[in-house]
């Protein structure tokens, strides 16, 4: 029994000790496992925060008479996180795109509010009313774009003119839209001319944002930079925001900012390319319903890499007008009083014609007024100025109406500093195609 018994506490403890390495062998292994499911699950169980889907939000809305266009580069996620409040009381956006068609909107309409010649509550309005020579006090926003205009008025010796505005209305492309059934006589524009003259206005900041007239009847027409102007509002808005990958067109007038950028699922990266812009051939439409605009060339506009991604266009074929057998653009020379061309029996036989110049700049508002400056200088003193300036301006002349025929003239500044990115006309589609304002 004893043997018997010893033989039990020998098994016994064999069991204990059989037990005891059982336990540890299964700590062992399960910690293995664990370890192998950790390695392996790593990627998973502690990936980082997912890379932002940015997208392209393209929205649009009317203002100034025309229409707005945006693409704009965001994540729907990070932008319904950001202040993009317009009217708290309004009622919340649906989507990503009616946040952010406010959020320009309200930007535009600030502007249109105080610049229009349409609106009779618009600063300009009530200014041109006023017979006082006294300061007239304007909002800060009227008075920044009047100095812009003052600015290049000066520096293009009045081929720009915010002054102009009785000539605009007497050739009914201002709020004036009475028939015009002859052209103006001399006589008339010598008269109304005695109101016109930039060195007739003055502005100022401080103390308070206000505009002076010296001649009583002296009146503005800021259309020539104020949808320029309203773009870069736009862009600095976007940009405040965080938003720095857009492109902003306002009747033609574009400004990019950044790159276009918008997530590949492919890749799981970011794809950031240049932005593309074109220029319309200036072709004269027969059936402006049906018209599709040819593209002349494109503009690659990389807003990372330097500054100057702004695009202005004037011409004579988009807004124009025709008495008889008579048709002038809505371009105004202030120093003649005149528009700048008046074509003869239509277009028939008129030989090669300035159809459009483009202002590359840094800004929106100086491209816009500037562009409208260099059509009215013409070819010779206009490539001229621009090359004493460095600015970056393209001339385009047609041999006939239908524009098959182009001869182009650049700044040295357009050569140097744009020529490089333009890429043929035949090649992928273009965001935007500014037309002629």
């Amino acid at each position: 029994m004893a043997a018997d018994s010893k033989d039990t506490k020998t098994i016994a403890a064999d069991s204990r000790e059989n037990t005891g390495g059982s336990s540890f062998g299964t700590i062992i292994r399960f910690g293995l496992i664990a370890a192998l499911i950790g390695f392996f699950a790593k990627p998973y169980l502690f990936k980082p925060a997912q890379t932002p889907k940015t997208q392209l939000f393209e929205i649009a809305g009317e203002t100034m008479g025309t229409v707005w266009n945006a693409t704009i580069c965001a994540d729907a996620q990070t932008l319904t996180e950001k202040d993009l409040t317009v009217d708290a009381e309004a009622e919340p956006a649906k989507s990503c795109e009616e946040l952010l068609q406010r959020f320009v909107q309200k930007e535009l309409d600030a502007v249109d509010l105080a610049a229009s010649t349409f609106k009779p509550e618009s600063d300009v309005s009530r200014f041109n009313v006023s017979q006082s020579t006294e300061w007239f006090p304007v909002s800060a926003t009227t008075a920044e774009i009047v100095a812009i205009a003052l600015d290049v008025a000066q520096k293009t010796g009045g081929a720009f003119d915010p002054t102009v505005a009785p000539l605009v209305d007497l050739y009914r492309f201002g709020p004036n839209k009475a028939p015009l059934v002859q052209l103006p006589s001399d006589e008339q524009i010598a008269k109304l001319r005695e109101n016109v003259g930039y060195d007739k206005l003055e502005v100022r900041s401080e103390p308070e944002p206000a505009l002076r007239k010296s001649v009583p009847s002296l009146t503005l027409d800021l259309s020539g930079v104020a949808k320029g102007f309203a773009v870069d509002r736009v862009a600095q808005a976007l940009e405040t925001a965080g938003l720095t990958d857009y492109l902003v067109e306002v009747g033609g007038e574009t400004r990019c900012g950044g790159q276009k950028t918008r997530f590949n699922f492919e890749t799981n990266a970011l794809d950031r390319t240049p932005w593309r812009v074109g220029i319309e051939a200036p072709e004269i439409a027969r059936d402006a319903q049906r018209y599709i605009p040819r593209l002349y060339s494109v503009l690659n506009f990389d807003g990372s890499a330097r500054p100057q991604t702004s695009l202005a266009t004037s011409g004579d074929y988009r807004n124009y007008l025709q008495v008889g057998d008579l048709r002038f653009s809505h371009i105004i020379d202030p120093r003649s009083g005149k528009p700048t061309e008046i074509v003869e029996n239509g277009a028939a036989g008129s030989g090669e014609r300035l159809g459009a110049v483009s202002v590359v700049a840094e800004t929106c508002a100086e491209a816009d007024a500037f562009a409208t400056a260099f059509f009215v200088l013409g070819e010779k003193d206009g490539v001229a100025l621009a090359d004493a300036l460095g600015l970056a301006v393209l001339y385009l002349f047609r041999a006939d109406d239908s524009a098959l025929e182009i001869r182009e003239v650049a700044s040295q500044a357009f050569g140097t500093n744009v020529e490089s990115n333009v890429v043929a006309s035949d090649a992928a589609p273009q965001e935007k195609t500014p037309v002629a304002e």
